[in-house]
């Protein structure tokens, strides 16, 4: 290129510096690519800065204002995107969409950090469902449903145990991401004691925090609760009895005093419903209702050992205290009674929840009545089986005589 002049030479660096590519001007003079940045380099050595030493090319410059440029134009589109590199892909995939008229799709993804390849993929090949959305969405209406049903009691667990039991295996966390995306929430509540110290006599403790039993009807617990009711200025008592083989409320009973006669008849229901049953052990606190005097020699004539827990150990008692923890958390926290007979109805509406409808951990998730129902048809079971192998044996010994 020795026969262009110095002057042909700037004017081809003037044009490459006003943006034409070395391609432009290769096809409009013959210029190569290397000789172009070689004269750039050679011609135009300049000094940036009153200060500076550094000296910097025109290439060096035209690096810079290109850098210059690209980070403005990324500065852009993350203001007008509203997204960032760590944004999930669905959401760099509809800003593309948003923004593509405006800017480059390179430019977008290069900015929002994704591939081009996902997003032609995405956009174009990909399904409108994934197997997993669709699964989701079956499942959504039967974990609502649960939900529903259990008057907002169930969480993610006892939820999975109901899905199992028709057949659909799904995880505990996977119950949760959708139970959070559908804003279902179990009930809670915060519960707040108060302790009072009192002097108290021995009581035999005959439980002993034995609370696993065998058979039915060997050891009933019992404890009272209270719940207030709107423009009343007393609490409410209630009283349950609980049978510990399985975790079953025998009977209940609402009262506005909480008096030895509210246990005495929350127990004679319980008692009589059972068909009076022999060697049976009541165990409750120390609570003034259960230790009056009339109420022991009642049991006494009745046949029933009376057992009591430790003073201040509630731990003594955990199965009824249990029980009227997940009552609180689970529906009485989550109303305002208005008359006992509101609070009788409630009470009574979740009991039967509690004895038909909710899985039990401690019954390798049965509900208590489920659980009494297996326990009594293996005993027929068994039963059965005897008579038929004594009917055998006698038919054996006949045939030898």
């Amino acid at each position: 290129m020795k026969h262009l002049s110095l002057e042909t030479k700037f004017k081809i660096i003037d044009e490459y510096n006003n943006c034409k590519s070395p391609a432009i001007i290769k096809e409009k003079y013959g210029v190569s690519k290397s000789t172009l940045y070689n004269w750039i380099e050679v011609l135009t050595v300049k000094k940036v800065g009153m200060y500076s030493s550094k000296q910097y090319s025109a290439w060096d410059i035209h690096l810079m204002e290109r850098k210059l440029r690209s980070l403005r134009e990324e500065n852009q589109i993350f203001r007008e995107s509203e997204c960032s590199v760590i944004s999930p892909v669905k959401d760099k995939i509809a800003a593309i969409e948003k923004l593509k008229g405006k800017f480059s799709i390179y430019a977008i993804c290069r900015t929002l950090n994704l591939s081009k390849g996902t997003y032609y993929h995405r956009n174009k090949y990909r399904p409108e469902k994934t197997i997993y959305q669709e699964k989701d969405e079956q499942l959504r209406p039967l974990i609502k449903k649960f939900f529903e049903e259990s008057k907002e009691r169930f969480g993610a667990s006892k939820i999975k145990i109901a899905l199992d039991n028709i057949g659909i295996s799904v995880s505990k966390k996977h119950i949760e991401r959708l139970m959070k995306e559908m804003e279902l929430v179990c009930k809670q509540t915060r519960i707040r004691c108060t302790w009072a110290t009192r002097v108290s006599k021995f009581r035999r403790n005959r439980l002993k925090q034995n609370f696993t039993q065998d058979t039915p009807n060997t050891y009933w617990v019992s404890d009272i609760t209270y719940v207030p009711i709107e423009n009343h200025d007393n609490l409410y008592g209630i009283c349950v009895v609980i049978d510990l083989f399985s975790r079953k409320v025998l009977s209940f009973q609402v009262s506005e005093f909480s008096n030895t006669d509210m246990v005495w008849k929350t127990f004679d229901k319980a008692f009589n419903l059972m068909g009076c049953p022999d060697n049976l052990t009541f165990h409750s606190d120390q609570g003034v209702q259960y230790t009056a005097y009339k109420f022991r020699k009642h049991l006494r004539d009745l046949g029933v050992k009376q057992s009591f827990s430790n003073p201040g150990s509630p731990l003594d008692n955990a199965v009824a205290e249990a029980f009227f923890s997940v009552m609180k958390r689970e529906e009485l926290s989550h109303n305002f009674y208005k008359s006992k007979e509101h609070l009788e109805a409630v009470v009574a509406e979740y009991i039967d929840f509690f004895n038909n409808a909710r899985p039990h951990r401690k019954l390798k998730n049965m509900t208590p009545n489920q659980y009494e129902l297996n326990y009594y048809q293996n005993l027929q079971m068994r039963e059965d089986e005897n008579e038929k192998m004594a009917f055998i044996k006698d038919i054996l010994s006949n045939d030898a005589a």
